[in-house]
């Protein structure tokens, strides 16, 4: 399945969530969840620079690779120097990385259309991998997010 379908989905269920709470509490709100169906599919780029982050979210490091169940934030960073439409990714108000730049496009530009430029999407992620079983065994932390899929 293509990223921009993925993308386009994603852009979709949060407006449709966000109209949903406009009409229910009658009070605007800049955020809304993204529901997944539990497969934690959608991979996010740049975890690398953000590996102390990450080991620290997950308590630290074992033998075992990390499955530690969470929420993250998608933000939109305009400012960023390196991609004027970057969609950051946090979990508990750390940055842990990015959308790949082809899926940030196609998310901004469906927040837009939908006239949501500025809103927070939420939605359950999994921190993997992180494991030390020796000096030499170590394995680098990523992040799966679970989103909605077509």
């Amino acid at each position: 399945m293509s990223s921009t379908l993925v993308i386009l989905a994603i852009a979709a269920i949060a407006c449709l969530v966000l109209r949903s709470r406009l009409v229910r509490n009658a009070v605007p709100s800049s955020q809304a969840h993204l529901p997944g169906p539990g497969t934690y599919a959608f991979d996010v780029v740049g975890e690398s620079h953000y590996q102390n982050a990450l080991e620290a979210i997950c308590g630290g490091r074992s033998e075992d690779s990390a499955e530690h169940r969470t929420q993250a934030t998608l933000s939109l960073e305009d400012s960023n120097p390196h991609d004027k439409q970057a969609v950051r990714v946090d979990i508990g108000g750390e940055t842990v990385g990015y959308l790949s730049r082809k899926d940030g496009r196609a998310y901004c530009k469906q927040l837009t259309q939908f006239g949501h430029g500025q809103i927070l999407c939420k939605c359950d992620a999994m921190v993997v991998g992180g494991w030390r079983r020796s000096r030499s065994d170590q394995g680098h932390f990523g992040v799966k997010l679970d989103l909605p899929v077509v």
